[in-house]
Formats: C-alpha cells, sequence, structure tokens
C-alpha cells in the first residue's frame, strides 16, 4: 500500500509516506506551527520519492482526540490532499497511534493511555497487542482523574502527559501503581501509518468530505 499519514494532534508536526514497501518520515516538534510545516513536509517527503499524490492509495491522519487546532489542521490537509486527488481518507485515533508507538519500541502488551484533557479532566484508553497491533479494549474516554474505572483489564505501562500531572489522583482511582514509559510522550505519523494500512485492507475509510477529527468531548 502507498500511504501519506499525518499527525498534529500534538505539539508535534509528523508527516510519514510508504511507497513501494520504503518508509519515510519527517517530524518536527513545533508548538503552534503545524499550519506552517506540514504541507511543505509532505511536499519534501513526496519529492524524496518522486512522486505525486495521485501515485498513493489513501491518505491517513491522526483524528483525535488532541489539540482542537492540531485536530482541525490535520483534518483540513488530509481533507483537501484526498480530494484533489480522489483519494480515501483512513482516520486514525491519536490514542491508538500513541500505543502503537509504545508497542513498536517497547513491546508493551498493554498500555493505558493517560492524555491531558484541560478543565481537569484526561483522555483515557486502554490498548493490548494483538498480532502486532495494539487493539481498543472498551472505548475511549474522558472524564477527570478519579473517573478512570477499570474492569477487565489492569495494564502494566501508562504514558501520557496526565500521567505526569495527575499520577497521585490516577493511582488512588486504579488502585495500584503501573510503570510509566517516559521515552514516547506523543504520536507520531508513522504508527497512523502502521495502523492505517490494516484498515486500508480492509476497506474500512472514509471519503474526504467525511473525514473529522474526534474530540470526544
Amino acid at each position: 500500500m502507498n500511504i501519506l499519514a499525518i499527525d498534529t494532534s500534538s505539539n508535534s508536526c509528523s508527516v510519514a509516506i510508504q511507497y513501494q514497501g520504503e518508509i519515510k518520515t519527517s517530524c518536527q516538534i513545533a508548538p503552534m506551527q503545524q499550519a506552517q510545516l506540514i504541507l511543505p513536509m509532505i511536499n519534501e517527503l513526496l519529492n524524496h520519492f518522486d512522486i505525486k499524490l495521485e501515485h498513493l492509495n489513501a491518505i491517513a491522519f491522526a483524528c483525535g482526540p488532541g489539540s482542537f487546532t492540531g485536530l482541525r489542521i490535520a483534518a483540513s490537509v488530509a481533507q483537501g490532499l484526498a480530494y484533489a486527488a480522489s483519494l480515501p481518507v483512513v482516520p486514525i485515533s491519536s490514542m491508538a497511534a500513541l500505543a502503537q508507538s509504545v508497542y513498536l519500541e517497547k513491546q508493551c502488551q498493554d498500555v493505558l493511555i493517560t492524555l491531558d484533557a484541560r478543565t481537569d479532566q484526561i483522555y483515557w484508553s486502554i490498548y493490548q497487542a494483538k498480532a502486532g497491533y495494539m487493539v481498543l479494549l472498551g472505548e475511549e474516554g474522558v472524564c477527570k482523574p478519579e473517573g478512570v474505572i477499570l474492569s477487565s483489564c489492569s495494564p502494566q505501562h501508562v504514558i501520557g502527559d496526565a500521567w505526569t500531572k495527575y499520577h497521585a489522583r490516577l493511582i488512588k482511582s486504579l488502585g495500584y501503581s503501573p510503570q510509566f514509559i517516559q521515552s514516547l510522550t506523543i504520536p507520531t505519523a508513522k504508527s497512523v501509518l502502521f495502523l492505517s494500512e490494516q484498515k486500508l485492507k480492509a476497506h474500512n475509510w472514509v471519503s474526504a468530505f467525511d473525514a473529522m477529527p474526534i474530540y470526544l468531548r
């Protein structure tokens, strides 16, 4: 599959292209600059492969949750490029992309994602590895730290800026203290690409018109 993946759901601007089996990525930590950086970064990777958008099979993007502005940037770029090139769009949860990044680097079999949602709330979810992919258990949610309730799984690893901010309240809610993974704190376009390939093969995609951010709120 030939896929362009983009992620601006956090404070980074991340782009990846897979073309004929080769993957090329570009990522910059650039708060408030994603709108200026994203298109030049995409063009740089297209030029690397000497291809145009029409040579791709799909465009994938991290649809949220995350920065409201960042999510709108990624959705707008994915919509515009997909519409211009008549390509399908594959929305990928930014928490799924983060979980996949953790799995690829650390081979963690389960992980609790905790992202700061501001206003004394967190985005949270549990992902578990199955056949090389991180799969969502239950639903992604948003609540106060005390509202996190685990039912069928007690993940041994946790990641995300909300853990740094609310770890004492979260430990009290969970009833135990999982291992905090500090090496990765943001999702990447490479993980978005990895997850989108599976969805694209299953024809799990949307039209450019229906490529929307997911805010959870």
